[in-house]
Formats: structure tokens, C-alpha cells, sequence
């Protein structure tokens, strides 16, 4: 007679390697991260670099948020923004580049494996011969902006519209051709761009109309 084991069914067991395996790629995750930390930076910083990390959308703070509790350098653009609800005023900060975060670290296997791993975090921007590697002097004008500094304005091209070509000539994607697919007329005229990277293609929405010129 075969003798049935009540309550026992395969999900638990399921359950538990699943559980298994995420902890163990969580730890994984970890220790990668450590060959990106600010530590490894402090000891070669003319081997760190900055990158452009792709994520999702929404959880750009949540990912700079995660990388500096791993002691990851990171920067996230922000722009200060007004809005009125219920009849009161509101500041709130904003992704510069929705959609995108920047990462400070000494290359290594490790640290790309560690830091694209990290949870909302989809991709860095480049192709198959390599990352987009970003100047250290194009991250200074945003942090400087950050700050509060003041940074030479420059001059915004009124015929750049829907289709046009042009070049990024500051920022994070500076030295990136590009094609406009919108522009926002507004105090700080905004458009939305592509930049394609060895066949990849890169949306990136809210880039100031000041730092394109039209080709």
C-alpha cells in the first residue's frame, strides 16, 4: 500500500532554491561591488572613469541610493522643479536624464558585473568595443549646477526642430551625434533625443536644447 504524506507538495522545495539562488547571486552582486567601491577609486584615481549606467525608469534615486550604500561613487543629474497641487506650492527634484545614472569606478570584470547586476539597473551606455567612457570636466558642469554655481550659459539654436541632426556638445553624451525626435518650447527649451552607439540605439528625453548643435 503506497502511503500518502499529507501536506507535503513540491512548492516549498521550489520556493527554497529559488530563495537559495537569489540570495547567493545577492552575495555575488556584493562582493563585485567591492572591486567598484570608492576604496579601490581612492588607491588609482587616474585608472577610475565615469559611465552611464541605464535604468528603469523611475527608480533613478533608488539606484544612486543603492550605490552609495555600497560605497559605489554615483551621481545623478537633478534639476529643482515648481508645482502647484491643491493650491500650494511644491519643490520636488527631478532626473536631469530620466532614465539614466552616472558611476565612478576603476574597470574591472568584477565591478561591470557587480554594478550591472544591481537591482533596476538594465545596462551601461556603449557597445560591443567597449562603454562610453564620460570626461571628468562634463560631470563637473552638472555638479556645478547642482551646487548652485553659476555656469556660462550658451546660446540656444531656435531652429533645431523634429528631425534635425545635431551634435551633444556638453553633458554626459557630449560627443554623441544625434537626431531630434521632440522639442519642448519652454524657459529652458528641452528636446528628445537618439544617439546610436555602435548599432545600439539610446533615447534620451529632456536633454537641453542649449548643449545641441544642429549640423
Amino acid at each position: 500500500m503506497m502511503m500518502q504524506h499529507k501536506g507535503m507538495t513540491g512548492a516549498p522545495i521550489a520556493t527554497g532554491a529559488r530563495d537559495g539562488f537569489e540570495n547567493r547571486m545577492r552575495r555575488i552582486t556584493a562582493r563585485n561591488l567591492r572591486a567598484a567601491s570608492m576604496k579601490v577609486t581612492e588607491m588609482n584615481p587616474n585608472l577610475a572613469r565615469w559611465y552611464c549606467l541605464v535604468v528603469k525608469r523611475g527608480h533613478e534615486f533608488d539606484v544612486e541610493n543603492s550605490l552609495k550604500e555600497a560605497n559605489v561613487e554615483a551621481f545623478m543629474p537633478s534639476e529643482r522643479v515648481v508645482f502647484v497641487r491643491h493650491g500650494r506650492k511644491i519643490k520636488s527634484d527631478r532626473p536631469s536624464f530620466p532614465g539614466y545614472v552616472l558611476v565612478r569606478f576603476v574597470p574591472s570584470n568584477e565591478a561591470f558585473a557587480g554594478i550591472i547586476n544591481l537591482k533596476n539597473v538594465f545596462d551601461l551606455v556603449g557597445g560591443a568595443s567597449g562603454y562610453h567612457v564620460i570626461k571628468d570636466a562634463d560631470v563637473d558642469v552638472f555638479k556645478r549646477i547642482s551646487r548652485g554655481e553659476d555656469v556660462t550659459r550658451v546660446a540656444t539654436d531656435k531652429t533645431i526642430g523634429d528631425g534635425s541632426e545635431a551634435e551633444i556638445t556638453l553633458g554626459p553624451f557630449a560627443g554623441f551625434k544625434c537626431v531630434v525626435t521632440g522639442v519642448k518650447w519652454c524657459r529652458q527649451a528641452k528636446a528628445s533625443v537618439r544617439i546610436h552607439v555602435e548599432g545600439r540605439a539610446f533615447d534620451i528625453d529632456s536633454m537641453p536644447l542649449a548643449f545641441l548643435k544642429k549640423l
